[in-house]
């Protein structure tokens, strides 16, 4: 079984070349040809572009703060003020970001385009749930606390830790212990 519990004292966390920030990376995949898929939270301290990722597709919502405005996405600036609104674009876009009012946490998925497809869901849970797992697939909890079971096996998931699944299909089975309960769940195609 290829289920890793994942606290934030494991996330590989690097600043900025600018200085305007730092990235914890929670989970990777390379192959041979570089990243395929990379999941992780910005620290953003202040104002800047965004670093440039070649034929990437890219998820970015906030987690907490005020908020910050991406330049250069589409025509008029988009606006990510509530936390947990999920905005994708493409990451060779030249994006400036300004904050609103101060620093930001936001959480990011980034896809190599060619060969890697991932779908991006908050759930609110509030009743026992099901999920199908795909061959790659990660919970990210945002909020709350988890009873997970999968394969007779349980997991309890606490507000900032994720679970990374490869390698298995089949149903988790989750029920909330501490509500409110936000759940980041992302499959791998």
């Amino acid at each position: 079984m290829a289920l890793q519990l994942i606290s934030p004292k494991q996330w590989q966390t690097q600043a900025w070349k600018n200085g305007g920030g730092i990235t914890h990376q929670i989970a990777r995949s390379d192959d041979q040809s570089g990243m395929r898929w990379r999941v992780s939270i910005a620290e953003v301290a202040s104002d800047g572009a965004f670093s440039r990722f070649e034929q990437t597709d890219r998820i970015i919502m906030l987690l907490q703060g005020n908020g910050f405005c991406l330049h250069g996405a589409e025509e008029q600036p988009i606006v990510l003020n509530k936390a947990l609104l999920p905005f994708a674009f493409a990451g060779e876009t030249a994006i400036d970001c300004t904050l609103i009012a101060g620093p930001v946490r936001d959480f990011n998925l980034m896809t190599r385009r060619a060969d890697v497809k991932a779908s991006l869901q908050v759930l609110s849970v509030t009743e026992p749930l099901s999920l199908t797992l795909a061959n790659e697939s990660l919970l990210y909890l945002a909020s709350g606390q988890l009873q997970l079971s999968f394969k007779e096996q349980s997991y309890q998931l606490e507000a900032g830790q994720s679970l990374l699944c490869t390698d298995e299909v089949g149903a988790l089975q989750m029920k909330a212990s501490v509500e409110p309960c936000r759940l980041v769940w992302i499959r791998i195609l």
